[in-house]
């Protein structure tokens, strides 16, 4: 039985209430078994691990991101001439790159091939060092839909693999119990999107009816898993959320009517503002996007995205971190810039790391990260700093000395 007492100089705890000078945490066969005042008897038999010197909080927990792409924008990660080994191993570097910077547990939001549930399972079972990943395999689209893996192929071609698409009910519930196959631990659908409307000067555009959100939702739910969706505005979001949805990501043209049906049902908003603050700097630094419609769609973004999580914060909507890691230039390992977004945006800095907490466990359906509480998981940063003044320190991995999962150091940089 392994016990460990951890002397933390400064406590933020993951519940959202105020930090704690000086406290003293108790960690038992990797699960956090009491937090006690500094000052307080350690019992026989505990190793005493000293970060009196830090600012300790919970490990930091990514809501939707993808291994399956790096976050270079040179890289065509389903690639019909990778190998889904090769494929594979490289969602393991990329998750093992989160896991690094202090970010404990991820959300990975679909990934070709169960690939991420391959990582999981060897992550789980103790034979690889990674993250706590909670998977959704295969996300659920449409035909020419926003993850149609042959949206824009020649017709005579296709790509080979597993693919989620659903035109109808039928279908839906048939993509949803694949994923089931699998023992996935969520479920990703798309409910709008913007591809096709961007040369018409749009914003965005349903990508499926809302029966078929229903039998998605339906289907998910009578087998305990959230769903989550692929969203920016407009009619498909209103239908998502009558349907029952759990969360919604991006949501950067959601409007106040919606965020209020949003807030009243508990619906969780995981705006990812890490890709504006991206397009941002690449638009700054004349990087033109890959068409002059997407360049223009991106303005639209930027210039939307930081007032619309003012505003749903304003209507009372649950806002939880999330990064889309392995987009253009959101490199894994770099989550933490999501924090500065989300405090550009009018989050302080400890409503910043709640939704990186607390509020991410819960936005995720997990009980058991995200908090310094007992019975949950003794995951732990410890950072040189301390974030509650500025958040941009946890993206110094200079400053975060020590990671902690499960009761164990998996990175020492002391």
């Amino acid at each position: 039985m392994s016990r460990i007492a951890v002397r933390a100089g400064k406590l933020i705890d993951g519940t959202g209430k105020a930090p704690v000078d000086s406290a003293l945490i108790f960690i038992e066969d990797g699960k956090f078994r009491a937090v006690a005042e500094a000052g307080s008897a350690i019992p026989e038999g505990y190793e005493v691990m000293d970060a009196s010197k830090y600012t300790v909080l919970p490990g930091l927990i990514d809501c939707h991101l993808h291994i399956s792409g790096s976050g270079d924008p040179h890289e065509r990660e389903d690639s019909p001439f990778r190998s889904i080994p090769a494929f594979t191993l490289a969602c393991y570097t990329n998750a093992t790159r989160d896991l690094e910077a202090g970010w404990t547990t991820i959300r990975d939001a679909s990934c070709q091939h169960f690939a991420d549930i391959a990582v999981r399972d060897a992550i789980n079972s103790g034979k690889m060092l990674g993250p706590r990943i909670w998977c959704s395999g295969l996300g659920i689209t449409s035909t020419t839909g926003h993850m149609d893996r042959e949206k824009g192929m020649p017709p005579h071609l296709s790509l080979p693999g597993l693919s989620a698409v659903a035109d109808g009910p039928v279908e839906a519930r048939r993509a949803v119990r694949l994923n089931l196959r699998y023992n996935v631990d969520i479920i990703k659908m798309n409910a709008t999107l913007s591809e096709h409307v961007r040369r018409y000067g749009g914003y965005c555009a349903p990508e499926m009816t809302k029966d078929v959100m229903e039998a998605i939702i339906d289907e998910s739910h009578w087998h305990g898993r959230k769903v989550t969706a692929h969203c920016h505005g407009g009619p498909g979001v209103t239908w998502a959320i009558e349907a029952g949805i759990d969360g919604l990501d991006h949501g950067f043209f959601i409007d106040d009517r919606q965020f209020d049906m949003m807030a009243e049902k508990g619906v969780a908003l995981c705006p990812t503002l890490t890709v504006l603050g991206r397009f941002r700097e690449m638009m700054a630094k004349g990087i033109a996007a890959d068409t002059p419609e997407l360049e223009v769609w991106r303005g639209k973004a930027v210039a939307s995205g930081w007032d619309t999580v003012r505003r749903a914060k304003k209507a009372g909507v649950k806002i939880i971190c999330g990064t889309d890691c392995a987009m253009p230039y959101a490199y894994h390992g770099t989550n933490a810039y999501e924090l500065e977004m989300l405090v550009e945006a009018g989050l302080s800095p400890a409503e910043a790391i709640f939704a990186a907490t607390g509020a991410a466990a819960d936005g995720i359906g997990s009980g058991d990260v995200g908090r310094v509480l007992p019975g949950k998981h003794a995951d732990l940063v410890f950072v040189a700093g301390n974030p509650l003044d500025d958040v941009k320190v946890l993206q110094d991995l200079s400053k975060i000395p020590v990671i902690v999962k499960g009761g164990t150091v998996v990175v020492d940089r002391r």
